[in-house]
């Protein structure tokens, strides 16, 4: 399946969203699309999720807190909505404006578990 494809629906999807990012173990983008022309600004949120995910994920195993699915990151400006997927990848979904957080969270879930079975 060309991850594109599914990355641009997940836009689709969910309007307030400005980029989508499927990234490899390491915060390399294997694929994004954004709403914006320059996609740099949206690369550099992706590898820094990569921290995120290495650390969130640690402080679940310190404390057996189980495996992590999803972490939301709120900020003035933007929201960041990160699911993780098997092999250390990772799909990060960017909003510009407060957004009806379900809704987008049930169409990266979505995302996700199309991607977790062309990771299979």
């Amino acid at each position: 399946m060309p991850f594109n494809y599914l990355l641009t629906n997940l836009l689709v999807d969910v309007p307030e969203a400005i980029g989508a990012i499927f990234l490899d173990d390491e915060g390399e983008a294997v694929e994004w699309v954004t709403r914006h022309n320059d996609p740099f600004d949206l690369k550099v949120e992706g590898a820094y999720h990569s921290i995120f995910v290495r650390r969130l994920l640690a402080i679940n195993q310190e404390n057996d807190l189980g495996p992590l699915r999803h972490f939301i990151i709120r900020g003035e400006a933007l929201t960041s909505l990160t699911h993780t997927l098997p092999d250390g990848y990772y799909l990060v979904l960017i909003l510009d404006r407060p957004a009806f957080l379900g809704q987008a969270i049930l169409y990266l879930e979505h995302a996700a578990g199309v991607l977790t079975r062309e990771l299979s």
